[in-house]
């Protein structure tokens, strides 16, 4: 009886000893599929933040070269496509990309990059799943805001040569850029301040002077020395000799990309360097207080007006080492006093130094509303790249998706 007992509890222990080891299976295959889902899931996370990144990357290449204003629609796909395929090959992917639409609306002035991509799953296999589709978009757009710019450039004796001639290209690249074919949908103006040892002021001279130049002129002295006051009773700017002038005279802001070309094409080189003028009169093409100065067409809008940046550029490539009104202070001194008050009025100032000396440089550096908004160039190719720049940073690119 006993033995039969015995016999009876050990098929029973046997029986539950099958029933959990088919528990265990059952679990550990649930183990395996929650763990391959995780390793999809991962794979997953990781293939979509690769291509948002490049889908990223070829929205910016493809909205700077509409910035540029100078590739075809054709030109600005290709290059954003190569950025795209560049950033997702580095690394290594556990996608596949299907297509890439990269699409250019002038109008609107946006690029938009759609990207048909799909990841192979693992364990996730078993339930059915073989793949998983990633759709990802993204665009670029103008930051729509208006643009009124001055050009402050050196046209000094020491500018001659080849250093003019790269200074006339590297400006037409930046009116290209900012001014392009096509048109913008923002309000683009920019006027020109060329200066030496005077700058010459062309018919705006009698006006602003009292009838007491009629080209020529330089700072003036008094309270508002270092502001963008209008020329008037005690306020006016002081007559130069005519011989102390450069030969191309000023050009209040415009919208004609030609009329800008031809006068920089015009630039010759000679004269001392009073930079403090070049500053003041790159500021005055841009001030509110100079809208009865200029033609209805140029008039500067108020600072208050949220939808308008306002902007100059300081370009030398020497020390400032010529001024007449002592009472100021020499060219630098004057120079950082005006472009304080320049900022003051929420002006970007930008600043470049050709091939500048280290004093120059520095008072570069001080000028300039950052250190993001100072640039040096040893040559030619530099200054093109230092104005292409600034150009593509007024325009301002700002990521939408």
């Amino acid at each position: 009886m006993t033995s039969k007992v015995n016999s009876f509890i050990q098929r029973f222990a046997s029986e539950e000893r099958g029933a959990v080891a088919i528990m265990f299976g059952l679990m550990f295959m649930v183990i395996i599929l929650m763990i391959g889902v995780a390793v999809d899931h991962g794979r997953l996370i990781h293939s979509q933040a690769k291509i948002i990144a490049a889908a990223d990357a070829a929205a910016l290449t493809a909205g700077r070269g509409l910035l540029d204003g100078r590739l075809t629609d054709d030109e600005i796909k290709a290059a954003a496509l190569k950025i795209f395929n560049e950033n997702i090959t580095n690394g290594g992917k556990f996608g596949d990309i299907n297509g890439v639409n990269i699409s250019v609306n002038r109008a609107s002035g946006a690029v938009r990059v759609d990207v048909d991509a799909e990841v192979p799953t693992t364990i996730m296999r078993v339930a059915g799943y073989e793949t998983v589709e990633l759709p990802v978009k993204s665009s670029t757009i103008f930051d729509q805001k208006d643009i009124e710019l001055g050009m402050a450039l050196d046209v000094t004796g020491s500018m001659g040569g080849q250093k003019i001639i790269d200074l006339k290209d590297a400006a037409k690249d930046l009116v290209d850029i900012l001014l392009p074919v096509g048109g913008t949908q923002n309000k683009i103006r920019i006027g020109l301040a060329p200066y030496a040892a005077g700058v010459n002021a062309g018919s705006y001279a009698a006006t602003v002077t009292n009838n007491a130049s009629n080209k020529c002129v330089r700072e003036r002295g008094g309270a508002d020395k270092f502001t963008d006051a209008t020329p008037s009773a005690g306020k006016w700017l002081g007559p130069l000799a005519a011989n102390r002038c450069p030969s191309s005279t000023i050009e209040p802001m415009t919208t004609d990309a030609g009329v800008l070309k031809s006068k920089i094409d015009t630039f010759s080189a000679s004269g001392g360097t009073a930079g403090h003028l070049g500053a003041a009169w790159a500021w005055y093409l841009i001030s509110p207080e100079w809208a009865s100065i200029w033609p209805s067409d140029s008039r500067p809008v108020s600072y208050s007006d949220d939808n308008t940046v306002k902007a100059i550029i300081l370009m030398t490539d020497g020390e400032f080492n010529t001024w007449y009104v002592s009472g100021n202070g020499d060219s630098s001194t004057q120079a950082r006093n005006l472009c304080d008050e320049m900022k003051g009025e929420n002006v970007v100032v930008y600043s470049v130094a050709f091939q500048a000396p280290p004093d120059a440089a520095n008072l570069l550096r001080q000028c300039a509303s950052s250190a993001d908004h100072y640039f040096s160039a040893t040559d030619g190719a530099a200054l093109r790249t230092a104005f292409q720049t600034i150009a593509t940073n007024l325009n301002k690119l700002r990521l939408t998706q």
